[in-house]
């Protein structure tokens, strides 16, 4: 079994699909008791008969405690899925975060404590790469001490439960792991810890239910999330998860996003464009209106006063006519009276005759 190491800001195949295979799950093995029979459980061996025959064995994974072989917990199902989702997310925090190395194939690591020596294997690692101890890709083993350490229980028996619990805590607590996460499936035994100030294991206090790394800034997770294995997709709106989760896919929504209110803002502007055009030429077509209506104003005044000016002539007409007619009239008394007076004149013997005889001529 190839145990390498891999950095993930570079390329890598990982063993946890993005999305459950179910040919592999159907292929986890579910030991039955004569499987276990055959390991070298509680088998005293010295530490280089232990990297020669045994840590890198096809049929059991074996840490090492002092001299004695001890076999890690066949996962079950359940045990995978979990895992498989942690491991996602710690992925998807090293994408946008590369600040350390994940190990996710039991790669071994010894730790040399007060009164004993032992090698264990994480079920996932990290290696920070401020750790002066960095691994090289052909390493079978990590030389040094890992800064994270995470452990999945499936809880099939007591002896695992407490290796997980209570010695690997102890060990990793004594060999300065700095973080320590025990993830159980059925939720019992669950617990982040940190190395405090005096190099003791003290709970990470969930706030509102959220774990939140000392080691890893910014990577925090919902603890329920875990045995809920929610899709990566849905977290991406989800404030736990926005900083760090497919923040590829943020970006192709947001560009879309940005795309379609930019696509939006075009058809407004076009629309307001549009509107202001209409604007513009119902203006236009108010001001002609307008104009129109100024002219035929201004040619009904011009009407009006050539109307009052023919008014005026014919009055000033009617009245020299009325002058003329009186003048004339005028004249023809005059006429009459001079007429008359020619009459009298040349008619004055005869009328003085008559007026002597008493007989009016008027």
């Amino acid at each position: 079994m190839s145990n390498l190491a891999y950095d993930l800001s570079t390329e890598y195949t990982s063993i946890f699909p993005t999305k459950p295979n179910v040919q592999i799950l159907q292929s986890l093995p579910i030991a039955p008791q004569e499987y276990e029979d055959l390991s070298h459980e509680g088998k005293y061996v010295d530490e280089a008969t232990y990297w020669n025959d045994y840590y890198q064995d096809d049929s059991f994974h074996y840490e090492w405690n002092n001299g004695y072989l001890e076999v890690k917990e066949m996962p079950s199902i359940n045990c995978a899925l979990c895992t498989q989702w942690f491991i996602n997310i710690v992925e998807q925090y090293l994408e946008s975060n590369p600040i350390a190395c994940l190990l996710i194939m039991d790669i071994g690591f010894k730790l040399k404590l007060s009164d004993k020596t032992t090698i264990r294997r994480p079920d996932a690692s990290l290696i920070l790469k401020s750790n002066p101890c960095q691994p090289k890709m052909s390493d079978l083993s990590y030389k040094g001490i890992y800064d994270v350490c995470i452990e999945f229980l499936s809880d099939s028996k007591k002896q695992y439960v407490r290796h997980d619990t209570v010695t690997k805590k102890q060990e990793y607590g004594q060999a300065n792991v700095k973080e320590y996460y025990i993830i159980d499936v059925k939720r019992t035994n669950t617990a982040f810890y940190r190395l405090d100030s005096s190099g003791r294991y003290v709970p990470i206090q969930p706030q509102n239910g959220v774990i939140k790394s000392t080691q890893l800034p910014g990577f925090q997770f919902r603890e329920e999330d875990i045995y809920l294995f929610p899709e990566l997709k849905s977290l991406i709106n989800d404030p736990v998860y926005q900083p760090y989760v497919k923040l590829d896919l943020q970006k192709k929504i947001q560009k879309a996003e940005i795309e379609r209110l930019a696509k939006e803002d075009a058809v407004k502007k076009a629309e307001l464009e549009r509107l202001a055009k209409e604007d513009a030429m119902r203006k236009a077509e108010d001001a002609m209106k307008k104009s129109e209506l100024e002219r035929l104003e201004k040619e009904d005044a011009m009407r009006k006063a050539e109307l009052e000016r023919l008014a005026k002539e014919d009055a000033m007409k009617k009245a020299e006519l009325e002058c003329l007619a009186k003048e004339d009239a005028m004249k023809k008394v005059e006429l009459e009276r001079l007429a008359k007076e020619d009459y009298l004149k040349e008619n004055s013997r005869l009328i003085k005759l008559l007026q002597e005889k008493g007989i009016s001529i008027c």
